[in-house]
């Protein structure tokens, strides 16, 4: 006995693909995104939860639109030179946080162009390791105009990214949370998940160009990196001793700390072997050209054994003094 499976969307009837079978699709009549679950959803309990999640926007907070959707915008998460930068949450029926760039001005415009077409290449890689390391860089949803809801913000470019969970902040926060400055050993861990990162994207014959504490995001659990900022990238692996100085410079910053003036030193507590990779590295930049992103990361290896021994965990806390 054949057994026929006929899908259509809860909220307007419409048929849905095949693929709705297996993963999350969107409805091509009335834009609903669809998730199959095994329990049974009646649509009228469906199209009212839907006007619940869709009513969420109407407590004054901010609201964007963008492509159809409502996004309510959640808090600020900075303020570039070229781009507001906020964290929101699409309203509906199955809600997902995003992170809003809105270009200030024409050239803000541009600059979330290159950005978004840099984005898009490197996630399009298809190299060794791209499975791994392309969820390590920003994942693009898309660009295009948005507005407000009371018309305010009408043709405003907006690059919007997914939502990287679990990071706390960047190195240029770790730095102000710790006017001393951190213990060394973060500060290992810290630089080798940066050049683990630049290692592959080099490899692809890119280059970031901008790197600094403010585009190193930081998750805590593990000292991972996500490097952000990218509208300065460029298919231009010639410049890529520029970014692995500028990835030591950013881990000088946060062992400086926020308190010191002046160029940022290599903190006072940081083993020999350390401080003078990381004044090699970013003081000279044809020892960078030289050992490239890994040869630095081995360098790295060497000076942190030498310096504590064989490698071990430490747990990571951003803000020891809930900064």
């Amino acid at each position: 006995m054949l057994s026929l499976l006929a899908l259509s969307c809860p909220q307007c009837s419409a048929p849905l693909p095949r693929a709705a079978r297996w993963r999350t699709v969107n409805c091509s009549y009335c834009g609903a995104t669809i998730s199959r679950g095994e329990e049974t959803v009646e649509r009228e309990s469906f199209r009212a939860a839907l006007q619940r999640a869709n009513a969420q926007g109407a407590d004054g907070a901010r609201v964007l639109r963008w492509r159809g959707a409502r996004y309510r915008v959640l808090a600020p998460l900075a303020t570039g030179e070229h781009a507001e930068v906020l964290l929101a949450e699409r309203l509906g029926a199955l809600p997902e946080r995003v992170t809003f760039k809105l270009a200030r001005d024409k050239d803000g415009a541009e600059a979330l162009a290159r950005e978004h077409a840099a984005l898009q290449a490197l996630q399009s890689l298809s190299m060794p390791g791209a499975a791994y390391f392309t969820r390590r860089l920003p994942q693009p949803v898309g660009l295009g105009a948005t507005g407000a809801d009371d018309g305010s913000e009408d043709g405003r470019q907006a690059l919007v990214l997914r939502d990287p969970t679990g990071y706390w902040g960047s190195l240029l926060d770790v730095q102000r949370a710790n006017p001393q400055g951190i213990d060394a050993r973060h500060a290992v861990w810290l630089w080798r998940r940066m050049l683990e990162v630049l290692a592959f994207v080099h490899d692809a014959g890119w280059t970031h160009g901008d790197l600094s504490p403010a585009h190193a995001l930081v998750h805590p659990r593990d000292h991972g990196v996500l490097l952000i900022g990218w509208s300065r990238a460029r298919h231009e692996v010639a410049r890529a001793a520029d970014d692995l100085a500028q990835s030591a410079w950013a881990v000088r910053a946060v062992l400086h700390g926020h308190e010191g003036l002046g160029e940022p030193g290599t903190g006072a507590a940081t083993p020999a072997p350390l401080a003078a990779l990381l004044r090699r590295c970013s003081e000279d930049p044809g020892e960078c050209r030289r050992l490239g992103a890994r040869g630095i990361e081995q360098a790295l290896s060497a000076a942190s054994r030498e310096a504590f021994g064989a490698p071990r965990f430490i747990a990571f806390d951003p803000a020891p003094h809930g900064g």
